[in-house]
């Protein structure tokens, strides 16, 4: 039950909220366009296994709707900071999807899964160094190395819309 109940609120619409504003400030100021254009890049340069700069054409509209949502809802660097990690993960959402499809996923079947590790798991995807068994249910969902990088994106994605927006209500 909890699996279901987590991974129903990874694909649930609306925002966190702290005390003093609205996670999804930065998305709404991007709107569509830029969102799905972030999203697509991030995920192409994952399939194409290089580094890539997918912000680099919305750069200066990031910039812009991080700052204005920082002045108009008095937030401080670090909810700022998850705001902008939450726009960047519902993008990488978005862009990720299809392809997760295209390459025989079910992203459903992939956030139960998600959603089946244990918390301190989960939470180790966006600390920067993946738990041995957060990379283990990357490899037992993925053989081949370019399938696991998109499982990974698609986990990390998940932990980000997760994790940031429980630490962006407490910020």
């Amino acid at each position: 039950m909890k699996t279901l109940l987590i991974a129903a609120a990874l694909f649930a619409p609306g925002s966190a909220w702290a005390a003093n504003g609205d996670i999804g400030c930065i998305e709404a100021k991007l709107g569509p366009a830029a969102m799905q254009r972030i999203g697509a890049r991030v995920v192409a340069a994952v399939e194409a296994g290089k580094a890539g700069d997918p912000i680099a054409d919305d750069r200066d509209a990031l910039l812009a709707a991080r700052a204005a949502c920082q002045d108009a809802n008095g937030w401080s660097g670090n909810a700022t900071q998850l705001a902008v990690s939450y726009a960047l993960a519902t993008a990488t959402r978005q862009g990720a999807e299809p392809v997760l499809k295209r390459n025989g996923f079910d992203p459903v079947a992939l956030a139960t899964r998600y959603s089946a590790m244990a918390a301190v798991d989960r939470r180790s995807l966006v600390d920067g160094d993946p738990s041995n068994k957060a990379k283990d249910a990357v490899a037992v969902a993925a053989v081949d190395p370019k399938r696991k990088y998109l499982v990974m994106l698609w986990f990390s994605t998940l932990a980000a819309l997760e994790f940031d927006k429980a630490d962006f209500a407490a910020a």
